[in-house]
């Protein structure tokens, strides 16, 4: 009788796990999905923050005097299974009603012919490094920055994946902006809030671009095993030094320009609110 029963639960057992198998949806393998990779390799698990996905291309701080066209690279990542073919992908601009860049003006059109050849997933490949041409139109210096939001459009080939990965803004500008960077690694609590003046002192007196590529040479990476992402500095010692090392410079400065009967004011920023390194909570 035992042995009945053993072989009544087993049956039941089995039953059991082939209903379930057959309530599972199907994978459908014909389905893949594009996302972009902001900053870590992990898109299941990386906490996404708004500042993340925005970058920014300043062409007085990133390019050469006299250079007109450049590039931002962006990264582009697969969810679904390899191919053995290319797959091309398309982005499409998300007009935000302020300040929007405009194609051919502020950026090369994403369906440019050229670009369209850049813009493929290799065969074999989960995900690609993609250019995001971007022009120095004489209006960014007169008007302003510019703002190109875009996304994925569908196709054969690609859907669009986790909407939180799904939309990237580049901040197109002839002026100095605020990196990226600047508020991935906290540097208001070293530094004080970004400013373009204060960002220009800084430059002025290190010699350094304090760009994105700058900041992240100071800055490492770390991942906590819930997936959240910090930056902390390479050398704490150094950082907080430039902190003290630019208050004082600044005050030295700021007494000669008062002493200057042609000058006779502080340093400040747009705002008029006076340059100040004074590091925030």
């Amino acid at each position: 009788m035992k042995y009945i029963n053993n072989i009544l639960i087993a049956g039941a057992l089995i039953f059991g796990l082939v209903a379930c198998e057959k309530d599972l949806p199907e994978y459908e393998t014909t389905v893949c999905q594009l996302n972009f990779k902001y900053r870590t390799t992990d898109i299941s698990t990386e906490e996404v923050t708004d500042d993340m996905r925005v970058g920014s291309h300043s062409f007085k701080l990133n390019s050469g005097i006299g250079v007109n066209i450049d590039t931002v690279w962006v990264r582009v990542a697969t969810m679904g299974y390899l191919s053995k073919e290319d797959r091309p992908f398309e982005f499409e601009q998300v007009m935000t009603g302020e300040k929007d860049a405009v194609a051919g003006k502020h950026y090369v059109a994403f369906n440019d012919v050229e670009m369209q050849n850049w813009y493929s997933i290799p065969a074999g490949q989960a995900e690609a490094l993609v250019p995001i041409v971007v022009k120095r139109d004489p209006s960014l210096e007169t008007s302003g920055d510019v703002v190109l939001k875009f996304t994925f459009k569908e196709n054969g080939y690609f859907k669009l994946g986790y909407p939180e990965f799904s939309v990237y803004t580049i901040v197109i500008s002839d002026q100095l902006t605020k990196p990226t960077m600047w508020a991935t690694c906290h540097l208001d609590s070293y530094f004080g809030a970004y400013g373009a003046m204060k960002h220009e002192l800084m430059i002025a007196w290190t010699k350094q671009a304090w760009d994105d590529a700058y900041i992240e040479s100071l800055f490492y990476e770390y991942q906590y095993s819930s997936g959240t992402v910090a930056w902390f500095p390479k050398d704490r010692e150094y950082v907080n030094y430039l902190a003290s090392w630019f208050a004082e410079r600044l005050l030295k400065e700021n007494a000669e320009r008062l002493a200057d009967p042609q000058i006779g004011d502080v340093y400040r920023e747009e705002n008029n609110d006076a340059v100040d390194f004074t590091p925030l909570d």
